[in-house]
């Protein structure tokens, strides 16, 4: 999520500062806090930004926090505390104006959580029931294959795996826990995975329509075509600290939220070109158009992010035709291959799961299909709602599955570091930026787009559009990285 960046402080120690005070011929700076006295209580790995507000400031204003030992070490106008160690700790802010200087002194309280404020990290499942599946159905043009695959299974020396296709066996994949369904025939196949092991068998069933071959379902653009999406179909935000809004715009949404008016309310902020977080890792939106896209072999998606020279938080790009004609984003996607695929910043077929919060005011932890996890932080200064974790999200967890990129951010000296990747993806300032009639924005090609086995497919166009959030990763003074949208237009018609 991006803000402009603070100075933080880590510590354990004491603060204590003077500065020069010289006869004043106009008023001095006066500070004050939104908390009396500037006394603040935080929890231990709590992240609070401290912004005074300070009148009769001028051309020559200075700000200096510095510590009990004289060290000075900040010279913004906020500054970003955070201790991993309970105690008392104490700040001294200096602010000179052409009168003189002021001091005020802050007290800050850490306090240890609470058993109940922990993340909630239940223990690894290392049984069959952990197992998981991106979708139940699935739509292709005739001709095409797309990959059915389970996540979070056992290791085949400890189940065995078998596929059946409209009942029969499918010979030559023993043990695999992918199948690549070639769409050949058209009509309705039922697919099947069962797992079996010394105690357990699971069966899990897929519905696959064949649909009639690529382009049947055509819609070209008209006179009366919008170059932005008509429509948000889905919002599946991962958890993170501005996707229901924040302090500085209020909430993004009503206080109990359909899924449906959440899509809704993501339109109106594209409307608006306004923001739009798709939060921690694998956080998702899906819109798609008026009209089918069409591949020009240059660039044909325009998509605004809000990149900095210091900070980008890139996002997959994923495009898809309506397969089978219903208008729905049901059919299969194919990624646009950015500078990164293949290469070992590029991980296909991720899978992360969150988990529900079970108190307030508490960061959410995740566990990927590698069995490493983190958490994404709960940040009090920049969103106090009790829970960043949607309402619209039904259950007590979530799986995202996609693309992941390695995370290669940096934090130190008060500064974060999150460098873009050359090419490629929303959000970030790579070299297919360019000043589109909206402001700076990402231009993308329908041509890059590439099937589930890495190779490139003649899209003659696209109806739907997903961008998600492609990194893990978090750093103090900025929270976790995550993908934001303004907008996804048409770039062959006039943007408005």
């Amino acid at each position: 999520m991006k803000k402009p960046f603070f100075l933080p402080l880590i510590a354990t120690v004491i603060f204590l500062a003077g500065c020069s005070d010289d006869t004043p011929d106009k008023p001095l700076p006066q500070i004050s806090w939104e908390v009396a006295s500037g006394r603040f209580q935080v929890l231990t790995g709590e992240i609070l930004t401290l912004v005074p507000s300070v009148a009769y400031t001028d051309e020559t204003t200075t700000y200096t926090w510095a510590t009990d030992k004289g060290e000075k070490v900040g010279h913004e106008a906020t500054y970003t505390f955070c201790s991993s160690q309970e105690g008392t700790y104490y700040l001294t802010l200096c602010v000179t104006n052409q009168a003189g200087a002021a001091t005020d002194e802050i007290k800050i309280t850490v306090e240890r959580p609470q058993e109940e404020t922990e993340p909630y990290l239940p223990a690894a499942d290392s049984s069959l029931a952990g197992w998981r599946f991106p979708e139940v159905a699935g739509h292709i043009a005739q001709g095409r294959t797309m990959l059915v695959r389970a996540y979070f299974t056992l290791p085949d020396s400890m189940a065995t795996y078998t596929w059946t296709l409209d009942g029969e066996e499918v010979e030559g994949l023993p043990g695999q826990t992918a199948y690549p369904f070639e769409a050949k025939e058209e009509g309705i196949h039922q697919l099947t995975l069962t797992a079996t092991t010394d105690t357990l068998t699971l069966s899990h069933s897929f519905t696959i329509e064949v649909c009639p071959p690529a382009g049947t379902y055509r819609r070209p653009p008209t006179g009366n075509s919008q170059a932005m999406v008509d429509r948000v179909y889905a919002y599946m935000p991962a958890p993170g600290h501005q996707v229901n809004g924040y302090s500085v715009v209020g909430r993004a949404f009503p206080t109990t939220c359909t899924h449906e008016q959440a899509c809704d309310t993501v339109w109106q902020h594209f409307q608006r070109r306004w923001m739009v977080s798709l939060g921690a890792c694998g956080g998702y939106l899906i819109a798609g158009f008026d009209h089918s896209v069409e591949n020009s072999g240059g660039y044909d998606l325009c998509i605004k992010g809000n990149p900095f020279n210091y900070q980008s938080e890139p996002g997959i790009i994923w495009v898809s035709q309506d397969e089978n004609g219903d208008g729905l984003p049901n059919d299969t996607w194919y990624e646009l291959a950015g500078s990164e695929y293949g290469n070992a910043n590029w991980e296909p077929a991720y899978a992360i799961t969150y988990y529900r919060p079970r108190y307030p005011q508490c960061a959410t932890a995740w566990r990927d299909h590698h069995g490493d996890t983190d958490l994404v932080p709960y940040m009090s200064y920049w969103n106090r709602e009790p829970y960043y974790w949607q309402e619209w999200v039904e259950g007590s967890e979530y799986t995202f599955f996609g693309t992941r990129l390695s995370s290669h951010h940096s934090y130190g000296g008060g500064a974060t570091q999150m460098p873009p990747y050359a090419w490629g993806y929303a959000d970030n300032m790579g070299s297919d930026l360019y000043d589109s009639p909206i402001g700076q924005a990402g231009r993308y090609k329908i041509s890059q787009a590439r099937t589930w086995d890495g190779k490139p497919i003649h899209l003659e166009y696209i109806d739907f559009v997903k961008v998600q959030t492609a990194q893990t990763g978090w750093t103090p003074n900025l929270g976790e990285i995550s993908t934001e949208v303004y907008y996804i237009g048409d770039i062959h018609l006039d943007t408005p």
